[in-house]
């Protein structure tokens, strides 16, 4: 006599259409955005494929994963175990102020190593002492901080910017070539920064910022 309770249901893979839809929705962006954010000349392929009439190819796949290391390859591709893979504590974290990390004031070795969802391709995490980004950023925030290329800088970014003499964090007000105007939290309180793109020796941009309170 059979036990139906006993009975294990298949587990049913996600299709194409669903895994796709759960990362652009987990990314945070609409398809067009999230094509161009990986690199695709066009999002076409991406409708394609959640209108049901492709799957995700191994191209595809490994072009997603690289922009978002946090994403498990083979569910990805095949629909086979979690979307998100588990946490290693992979991002350097220091102690020291996130200027001075930038403009190479730091140990040899960072203090520890951490993790932050969304964050996996991140150069570092350090606090930001400042206050000159209030009240967006909180001084004493944790910055994720990611490597950015000048021309992928976008006005409303908040960025980390070093050059040869100091560091700052300032969100973007206006870039041209000739020029990277930024501001701070409060720009009534904050003076405005502005720089040629050619003193600029590092840029990161703000991926997250984890405020800190005692309780």
């Amino acid at each position: 006599m059979q036990n139906n309770c006993l009975r294990v249901e298949p587990m049913i893979k996600p299709s194409a259409k669903e895994r796709l839809e759960k990362v652009v929705c987990w990314a945070g962006l609409n398809t067009a955005a999230f094509a161009t954010h990986i690199g695709l000349s066009s999002p076409q392929t991406l409708y394609q494929i959640k209108s049901g009439k492709h799957n995700i190819s191994r191209s595809l796949a490994e072009r997603i994963c690289a922009h978002y290391p946090e994403l498990d390859f083979a569910w990805l591709f095949a629909g086979e175990g979690e979307m998100v893979r588990p946490l290693e504590a992979s991002i350097p974290y220091y102690l020291v102020d996130c200027t001075e990390v930038a403009l190479g004031n730091t140990p040899a070795l960072p203090h520890g190593r951490v993790n932050m969802m969304g964050c996996g391709d991140c150069a570092f995490a350090a606090p930001l002492n400042a206050a000159t980004m209030e009240p967006e950023i909180s001084r004493g925030s944790v910055l994720f901080l990611r490597e950015i290329a000048l021309e992928d800088v976008q006005v409303g970014q908040t960025l980390l910017v070093a050059t040869a003499k100091m560091a700052s964090v300032r969100k973007v007000a206006d870039l041209s070539p000739t020029h990277l105007r930024l501001e701070g939290g409060d720009p009534t309180k904050v003076a405005p920064l502005t720089l040629d793109p050619t003193q600029i020796r590092r840029l990161l941009v703000v991926k997250a910022a984890l405020e800190w309170k005692h309780i």
